[in-house]
């Protein structure tokens, strides 16, 4: 890269631009301006960049590959390029003459080598015209080039008639004619046009022509002037009136099935959500289960009746003295007793009993059972165990029931209702800006595992129920219920007319569920409403008219504040150019070639 070539980013700034300019080595600095950079938005920007390489003796020149960019920078004073290398060339001073470049230019004699240096090297785009040389900086100029002329070779045919200066034979300059301290500078310049001017051969545009051009432009200009200033002008501001639109009362239902938001019918998809729930537990068993064994024995009975014998039926009931009974297990036929002088010797026989209950009660001592059957005379025949009764025994096991069963799945069948309710409290998975309407929530048969009914006659501690359920409810986002009442608003507006910036108000409700599970919500939808004015139509009905009759008329669209310049003036002025008319809300239309204000 050439010393002095400083690219510019799209994104640079004046600032930097100039900051880079200071800081580039040498005194030659070639500005890089990509398409659509921030500099090449302005002349101002260049003319800027200009002066800043004039303060820090810079001589600047800009390379762009937009026609657009070089042209604004030619039009600032500074040499623009379309390519570096054309830059560089630029740089690299005369090329070595041809038989060809004498062929074309036969005024290029062989000693005439610093004049076609001097050309060759001041070959630059035409646009880079310097802009800025004033009329008093002319004669000086005048004299440089006569010193110039009065200096060329003697070679120069003296008698070669001049040829007028064209544009594109100027020397482009890197700063503006006329400041302080660039007598130098400019010297360099000017000598380098003459000689450019000599060698070519041509004439200098006469002074009279320019003399006349610069008076026909100052005539238009002054003539320009007057009438901004004399001609009289008026200024028109309106502000449209405002209309009502609303309220509008709307209800939108949300329907699970609907699939996209339907306007014309007022109706935005609804999401039916499902709920899984369950409930567990493990339950202690309560029920028990008795087996009892009965105890059982032998007793003896003893007839002391010598008149007679006596038979104790099998079955018969004898009794310990605390009520423990016991049943014979056989019949018992006892012989009358044997008297022997006054002795008298008793008949026994022994028989099997049981005990009539169950359980260990019915294991009684020796001697213990004493007491006869009903019906027998205790004086005649008495009874005894001559050993203990056993066997008797009580064993008490658990055993499921199908009441703590049924109460265990009442118990299982309430605590999964709660977690229904938690979860739709909890949002049901609902997604970010859906509202859940809990009076939708519906909770499906629950299921039991394991059959309650296997569960009954189980000898176990404990026993597990679970109970499962699907459910679901309603969800909704209420978003597309403000679009739905915006766009029916909008519907209200009409071609002609337009709404008042921030009118517009949307009250959306809560929505809510009706008897038959359907959520609607009702919203209100209301705002501003002015009529789109034309500015030209204005225009005509106010044109001659008293600031009065301006008013009058216009009226229909609003109200109207007319102001007349100067203060003599009684009627609208008729001139488009004078006449400027501003609608609130709205841009201004001060008409063609009208200035936003009319008075000077």
């Amino acid at each position: 890269m050439a010393e002095g070539i400083v690219y510019l980013d799209v994104d640079d700034e004046i600032t930097s631009a100039a900051s880079r300019i200071r800081s580039a080595p040498g005194t030659k600095v070639a500005l890089v301006v990509p398409y659509g950079s921030r500099i090449a938005t302005s002349r101002i920007n260049f003319r800027l960049l200009s002066r800043e390489a004039l303060v820090s003796n810079r001589r600047l020149s800009v390379i762009a590959g937009d026609p657009a960019s070089r042209a604004l920078a030619a039009s600032a004073g500074l040499p623009a390029f379309a390519t570096v290398p054309e830059y560089e060339a630029a740089l690299a001073g005369p090329r070595a003459s041809t038989d060809e470049d004498v062929a074309v230019r036969p005024d290029r004699a062989a000693g005439t080598a610093s004049v076609v240096a001097a050309e060759d090297a001041a070959e630059v785009p035409a646009a880079a015209t310097p802009a800025t040389e004033t009329i008093r900086d002319r004669p000086a100029r005048r004299a440089r080039a006569s010193a110039a002329v009065r200096s060329a070779p003697a070679s120069l045919p003296p008698s070669s008639p001049p040829v007028p200066l064209a544009a594109e034979d100027t020397l482009p300059m890197a700063v503006p004619i006329g400041r302080e301290g660039d007598s130098a500078v400019m010297s360099e310049v000017v000598d380098a046009e003459v000689q450019q001017a000599i060698g070519r051969g041509r004439r200098r545009v006469e002074t009279p022509v320019l003399v006349g051009v610069a008076v026909a432009a100052l005539a238009v200009l002054v003539t320009g002037v007057a009438a901004y200033l004399f001609l009289p002008s008026a200024t028109i501001a309106l502000t449209p009136r405002q209309e009502a639109i609303g309220p509008i009362p709307l209800t939108i239902a949300a329907d699970p099935t609907a699939t996209a938001v339907d306007a014309a019918n007022s109706v935005i998809p609804a999401l039916r959500l499902e709920v899984p729930v369950e409930s567990h537990q493990t339950f202690t068993t309560t029920g028990r289960r008795v087996s009892q064994t009965t105890a059982s024995g032998s007793v003896t009975f003893t007839n002391y009746d010598f008149t007679r014998s006596n038979t104790v039926p099998s079955g018969s009931v004898v009794a310990t003295e605390g009520g423990i009974r016991f049943k014979t297990d056989a019949s018992v036929f006892l012989p009358a007793a044997t008297r022997l002088g006054t002795t008298i010797v008793p008949t026994s026989r022994s028989v099997g009993v049981t005990a009539v209950g169950p359980g260990p009660q019915g294991n009684v001592p020796a001697n213990a059972i004493r007491v006869v059957p009903q019906g027998k005379d205790p004086n005649s025949l008495s009874v005894n165990n001559p050993a203990p009764t056993n066997g008797g025994s009580r064993t008490e096991t658990p055993e499921v029931k199908k009441a703590e069963v049924d109460k265990a799945l009442a118990a299982l069948q309430k605590t999964l209702q709660v977690n229904f309710a938690a979860a739709i409290a909890g949002g049901a998975g609902a997604p970010p800006g859906a509202k859940v309407f809990p009076t939708t929530a519906r909770l499906g048969t629950p299921a039991v595992v394991p059959d309650p009914r296997s569960l009954v006659g189980r000898a176990v501690d404990t026993f597990d129920l679970a109970v499962t359920a699907t459910g679901s409810v309603i969800a909704v986002d209420p978003t597309p219920v403000r679009s739905i009442a915006e766009a029916t608003l909008r519907d209200q507006i009409g071609a002609d007319h337009r709404l008042v910036d921030g009118s517009v108000q949307i009250d959306v409700g809560d929505g809510s569920v009706g008897e038959d599970g359907q959520v609607t919500f009702q919203s209100m939808a209301r705002a501003m409403r002015v009529a789109v004015v034309d500015a030209d139509q204005l225009r005509a009905l106010v044109k001659g008219k008293t600031v009065a009759e301006a008013k009058v008329a216009l009226q229909p669209y609003g109200d109207a504040t007319v102001t007349l310049w100067p203060a003599w003036v009684n009627t609208v002025t008729g001139v488009d150019a004078r006449l400027s008319i501003s609608i609130a809300s709205q841009a201004s239309s001060p008409g063609s070639g009208a200035s936003p204000s009319a008075a000077p």
